[in-house]
């Protein structure tokens, strides 16, 4: 019976608000991703039964948390509300989205908007701290800012995501007003996904429009008195990818100073990111919880789920790009996921522009 009875309550979806809980929802809707930047919810309920407790007092703009059992998933905000009524039915529709979206939504004003010898993570803070989000740093990020500044009219989001670029690490939200910034691919392997098994629907798309066959990139490198001449202006390094068979070059120029030990490391990002960034697949599974029913992990952007799909041609593991976790009357309780080669969240340092 308890066993029961828990198995059935990590699948309660809550909204929280003002410190109440309101569960029982008829269609829910709840979408993250690594490259989505806010997670989001829609959830609605619809009863024939006219009770007072539908005139629940909530308005666009309140504060909340929706919860999946025990998780919190999402922490944000109420973006807009629908309620309807007609013959038959009364409705209430929420939509909301993470803390992060303000960061997407809205500029960035810090005064005076320009640092100077400030590493990435301290000027991200700063950035993020009027809206309410924190900032965590996962990995390394590099030297301090020489000077880095605001541009203007840009998002607080958009300068945040520049920074990072710089240093090549990725900017991503957790749903619970958190920024991480580091690597997604946490590594991990959440759950198995097989045909016959789990695999309630499946699509793989294979586009190799951005692939090249030979990637040559091309850089100038600083002169001195042992080092100048042809050595100096025609810096370059070249790699091949073998899984492009017809002739189709690619002609890279650095933006940065150069040498050839970073134009190797540039051409090779090039053909391994574009590699991974033609292959996506997208599954859908039963329930919103990897492993075993009762105790695997909730479906999460950033863990990886080994996947053997022969009518896909996919027989390996792969990196959780985004999740979209639903329930409703005629497709019951599901997980849809977006799976690509961990290589596609593979990042490469951008030069910064010249002061």
């Amino acid at each position: 019976m308890t066993a029961a009875f828990d198995r059935l309550a990590r699948h309660d979806v809550t909204l929280w608000l003002d410190g109440r809980g309101w569960a029982g929802w008829t269609s829910i809707s709840i979408e993250r991703g690594i490259d989505t930047v806010a997670g989001g919810f829609d959830i609605s309920f619809t009863s024939r039964v006219r009770t007072g407790d539908l005139a629940w007092a909530v308005s666009a703009g309140m504060p909340c948390q929706v919860t999946l059992g025990a998780e919190t998933v999402v922490t944000g905000y109420v973006d807009a509300v629908s309620r309807s009524i007609d013959s038959q039915n009364v409705s209430i529709n929420l939509r909301g989205r993470d803390k992060a979206a303000d960061l997407v939504d809205c500029s960035a004003i810090n005064s005076p908007g320009m640092w100077r010898g400030q590493k990435l993570e301290a000027i991200a803070r700063e950035i993020a701290a009027p809206f309410g989000v924190e900032i965590e740093v996962q990995t390394d990020t590099g030297k301090p800012f020489t000077r880095f500044a605001l541009q203007q009219g840009e998002t607080a989001w958009t300068a945040i995501e520049r920074m990072a670029r710089y240093r090549g690490v990725i900017a991503w939200s957790t749903g619970d007003g958190t920024i991480r910034i580091g690597n997604p691919d946490s590594g991990e392997v959440a759950g198995q996904i097989i045909s016959g098994v789990n695999v309630l629907a499946a699509e793989s798309d294979q586009d190799h429009s951005a692939r090249f066959s030979d990637y040559v990139v091309k850089g100038q490198a600083s002169g001195d008195d042992n080092r100048h001449g042809r050595a100096t202006a025609q810096v370059k390094a070249e790699t091949r990818d073998a899984g492009v068979t017809r002739y189709r070059p690619l002609l890279v120029v650095a933006e940065e100073q150069s040498d050839t030990a970073s134009l190797r490391k540039r051409a090779a990002w090039e053909a391994q990111t574009r590699a991974a960034r033609s292959l996506q697949r997208r599954v859908t599974v039963p329930g919103w919880y990897a492993g075993n029913y009762a105790s695997g992990p909730v479906w999460r952007p950033g863990a990886r789920a080994y996947v053997r799909i022969p009518w896909c041609a996919v027989d390996e593991t792969l990196l959780i790009e985004r999740v979209r976790l639903a329930r409703d009357g005629e497709g019951g309780t599901i997980s849809e996921l977006t799976l690509v080669p961990p290589e596609a969240w593979a990042q490469l340092a951008e030069p910064e522009p010249k002061r």
